[in-house]
């Protein structure tokens, strides 16, 4: 589930961290869900009154959950719970150690087949650009990273979930 909060104007914000305060709305994270609410306007009906909602409303929840996933990624690595680059994460899954792992969203399928050998032990995320993945890393650039900490990797999973959820998309893992 996603938690919104009405702001004292009066307008829909979405809550990622879930302790915005205020009665929250909650809604299934569901690609549906955003039309199905404004047009059963339930946000109207738990604030009970007329708000503000952006246009773009899934979107920006989208952006704030993916925004979530890179800082939390951060914070593994600052931990010592993350493996990058091909070699890193290959010992990390020869050693048992990979709880999450993600590629870039423009990885070779070649490599991924090498490199995971079709194992459903994790969950593997391809929602991130190689930018975006070197930036947590200290690189310019990386395809592959894998989070080795089971606790972080949980958040982690839950998060993505609902982005893959509201993008329509599934996961693979």
């Amino acid at each position: 589930m996603i938690r919104f909060v009405i702001s004292p104007d009066r307008e829909v914000v979405f809550d990622a961290n879930e302790k915005l305060p205020g009665s929250g709305i909650w809604m299934y994270p569901l690609e549906s869900s955003f039309d199905l609410a404004v047009q059963k306007r339930i946000f109207y009906k738990a604030a009970k009154g007329t708000v503000k909602i952006p246009e773009n409303l899934k979107e920006i929840v989208i952006s704030l959950l993916r925004e979530r996933v890179l800082k939390l990624i951060g914070f593994s690595r600052k931990s010592g719970a993350l493996v990058f680059g091909y070699e890193g994460v290959k010992k990390a899954i020869e050693a048992g150690l990979v709880c999450l792992a993600f590629e870039s969203d423009d990885s070779s399928e070649n490599g991924r087949n090498k490199l995971y050998r079709a194992t459903d032990e994790f969950l593997i995320c391809d929602f991130f650009t190689r930018e975006e993945l070197g930036e947590i890393t200290g690189q310019e650039s990386q395809v592959h990273v894998a989070v080795t900490d089971k606790k972080i990797a949980d958040v982690l999973m839950q998060t993505i979930k609902k982005i893959s959820l509201l993008k329509g998309i599934e996961v693979k893992g």
